[in-house]
């Protein structure tokens, strides 16, 4: 071989790295996961797959579902915050895991912001405040009014302590200015049968699991949490038309990943995400399960976003002095 042929076998290896590194670091080259930090057949998991089929087909590869659930998500929470930041680790969070929990967790394995890349906001479901509809009252200032005449606390349930529907209890009492008694029971369902039982005063929850009994007439909502009223339940008022505008409280579902994933990335899936909740399949499916679909947030939004709700309820937690094992 001569020194010239030589010179020109050593080279071609060099001119070819840019091309083969162009090539290794196009997104996405090889299945993505998306972490479901809960039980298959939930609602996040029902939320991850419809996603992933969406995005597979946009971007061409597989969208996988790797379900970890266990701690009330912060097993799968924390797998994805020890991930690489290259875009093959997704997670659909929530409100549980990276808006309560990190107030209520001294020993949390992650942190909500440093540890991952916030995407977008997939849906909220704002929390109701429920009463029988047999109670005395029909509005907040009637609630508050029997309160104060009669000198004892308000019971409420939620689906457990440090739920969200507990913390939003705790902050609707704060707001109207009564006392208020929380009473934890294993999920919805019991909750609602003691309140149907006259056992329970009020249920601080989401709609998903008491629409039925509100439009058959026998709960009643007092407020509704958000902006503007629910449009399935046109006649439950929001706490702002009842003189509370800053009574705000939202379940929430987000999309993430790991910290690090390249900005390129994360604006293709944040563009992804909104294709998705535009489609009539992910709108009927978070209509559902009671959800209000959002996809309107940037990820430097929603990154805000995600900070405000744990600055806001880590106050909460303070406030009411709430306790949970780990």
């Amino acid at each position: 071989m001569t020194t010239l042929s030589r010179r020109l076998a050593l080279s071609l290896p060099a001119l070819a790295l840019p091309g083969l590194a162009a090539a290794q670091g196009a997104w996405p080259n090889r299945p993505v996961r998306i972490v479901i930090a809960f039980a298959a057949g939930g609602s996040l998991d029902a939320i991850g797959r419809s996603m992933g089929r969406h995005m597979e087909r946009e971007f061409g590869q597989p969208f996988v579902v790797d379900n970890r659930s266990g701690a009330g998500g912060r097993i799968g929470t924390t797998a994805v915050a020890r991930s690489p930041g290259d875009g093959y680790t997704l997670i659909v969070t929530s409100s549980a895991a990276h808006g309560v929990a990190p107030g209520l967790y001294s020993d949390l394995q992650y942190h909500p912001l440093r540890d991952f890349t916030h995407i977008g906001l997939v849906c909220t479901g704002p929390m109701v405040l429920l009463a029988n509809a047999a109670a005395p009252y029909r509005d907040l200032a009637g609630l508050v009014e029997t309160v104060k005449q009669r000198g004892t606390p308000a019971s409420f349930g939620s689906g457990g302590i440090g739920s969200l529907g507990h913390l939003s209890g705790e902050l609707a009492g704060r707001t109207l200015g009564i006392p208020v008694q929380h009473i934890s029971y294993r999920g919805s369902a019991p909750a609602q049968t003691d309140l149907l039982a006259g056992q329970l005063e009020l249920i601080s929850d989401n709609m998903s699991s008491h629409g039925g009994q509100v439009t058959g007439g026998r709960m009643r909502g007092l407020a509704v949490a958000s902006r503007q009223r629910l449009p399935e339940y046109p006649d439950i008022p929001t706490w702002a038309e009842q003189g509370y505008p800053d009574m705000v409280a939202n379940a929430w579902y987000g999309l993430s990943g790991s910290a690090g994933i390249p900005a390129e990335i994360v604006s293709r899936l944040n563009a992804s995400l909104a294709g998705w909740l535009a489609t009539q399949e992910g709108r009927e499916l978070l209509r559902g399960m009671a959800m209000q679909p959002e996809g309107r947030m940037s990820p430097a939004e929603y990154t805000a976003f995600v900070e405000n709700e744990v600055t806001r309820w880590a106050e909460v937690v303070r406030v009411a002095n709430v306790r949970v094992e780990s």
